[in-house]
């Protein structure tokens, strides 16, 4: 390494310089996943894909295009602080998606196994995801107002203020997988947190907006039965199978990111590992970019709703059917 090269990392605010080749990939890859998601959602009428999985991937587009213009000027600090409010707050779109889809999957199995319903289930835990998304923004601000300030400020009071978002929505995953947890289960065991409640199913159509779907009681008692009587199908990789694992990958994913990020700025905004190209390249981009394709490759419009993209639960469960043509 030359002089140099060493006086421009030593100016850099990253502590080294973005590497360009994988800055284009990522741009590439995140910018994909965007598209295909837009145009999923609308192949769909999934809305609520716009403002969780969208705007995920836009954010570390954007994010990814700020590394890649710092790879050209690693002294400026404008991407720097863009790719670093970007990048942190990107993941929490994507866990209100895998809130909703757990959702949805009550309201078609049966709420009465559920600790919460489908409509507070998604009351509760997005609201969670919002305040996360909130800290990790405040945290994001305070730390840029310090890198730009002069003298330079001290940053690790964001980055502290980051790390408690960052709990906040480890927090939150944790007890959402928990309490998923419990209701595959329950729902397996015949086992309901409370009797359930018949209500008569109502009228499909595309006029109305419902977040979780036409509730029908009596077909959502018998796909239960028929799954307790023939388990959740991972064998015959039934479409409820595909999206219970879709539900954990992209949840273990994000939580190896939250669990990075969490490391990253425990050791500090000058810390070895906030400085080490490598480590963000392969534990926070990647598992993000895993999880986005998860989703389109185990797309909830295909695996939740019928082929016309319908806003009413398959016939009999299709969710349950081993058929995937």
């Amino acid at each position: 390494m030359d002089a140099n090269t060493e006086e421009i990392i030593f100016k850099s605010p990253y502590g080294y310089i973005p590497t360009l080749y994988v800055c284009g990939i990522y741009v590439g890859l995140f910018g994909l996943a965007t598209l295909l998601h837009c145009g999923l959602a609308i192949r769909y009428r999934l809305w609520w894909i716009f403002p969780t999985l969208v705007a995920g991937g836009l954010a570390e587009t954007i994010g990814w295009a700020a590394r890649l213009w710092s790879s050209k000027s690693p002294d400026r600090l404008d991407p720097f602080i863009m790719q670093m409010t970007t990048t942190i707050i990107a993941p929490s779109f994507m866990t209100a998606a895998n809130f909703l889809i757990l959702g949805l999957l009550i309201s078609r199995l049966g709420p009465q196994y559920s600790r919460l319903s489908p409509k507070w289930y998604s009351i509760v835990f997005i609201s969670a995801d919002i305040g996360a998304l909130v800290v990790q923004a405040v945290g994001g601000a305070s730390a840029a107002s310090a890198v730009q300030s002069v003298p330079r400020g001290d940053a690790n009071v964001g980055a502290h203020i980051m790390l408690g978002g960052i709990f906040w929505q480890i927090a939150a995953m944790t007890v959402y997988a928990i309490l998923a947890l419990e209701f595959f289960l329950r729902v397996g065991m015949n086992r309901p947190v409370r009797p359930s409640v018949s209500v008569e199913p109502t009228a499909s159509g595309r006029r109305g907006f419902s977040l979780h779907g036409k509730y029908d009681a009596a077909e959502a008692e018998r796909t239960a039965m028929e799954l307790q009587a023939t388990g959740f199908g991972f064998a015959q990789g039934s479409k409820l199978s595909l999206m219970i694992v879709c539900l954990g990958l992209t949840t273990l994913l994000i939580y190896v990111r939250g669990i990075y990020r969490t490391v990253e700025l425990i050791n500090g905004w000058s810390g070895v590992i906030i400085t080490t190209e490598i480590y963000f390249n392969l534990l926070d981009a990647m598992p993000i970019t895993l999880a986005l394709f998860t989703f389109i490759f185990l797309h909830p419009g295909w695996l939740l709703y019928e082929r016309e993209g319908s806003e009413r639960p398959p016939s009999k469960m299709e969710l349950t059917e081993h058929n995937m043509v």
